[in-house]
């Protein structure tokens, strides 16, 4: 047949590809210097809008406890009479 791998007739141009190899990147590159303050940027500005949802969350909670407990309760008055 005469053709090869590197000798077929088809010729891509101006397309380059570039590879690299997983060994050879640094994972924790930047993590400190970037990500970081990156994270708490981004915290800072989701905080105003997620403040007012969890406030209403907590109060609901403690609430709720204290709602709990103020109803199981026991009544002192029924058990005035037993002996």
């Amino acid at each position: 047949m005469g053709l090869e791998m590197g000798d077929l007739p088809v010729r891509i141009r101006r397309v380059v590809y570039y590879a690299l190899s997983p060994t050879e990147q640094k994972v924790w590159a930047k993590t400190v210097s970037h990500s970081l303050p990156n994270l708490f940027m981004r915290a800072m500005r989701a905080l105003p809008s997620m403040t007012p949802g969890f406030l209403m969350t907590v109060w609901c909670v403690i609430w709720g406890e204290a709602t709990f407990k103020r109803v199981h309760r026991k009544d002192p008055k029924l058990y005035e009479n037993d002996t």
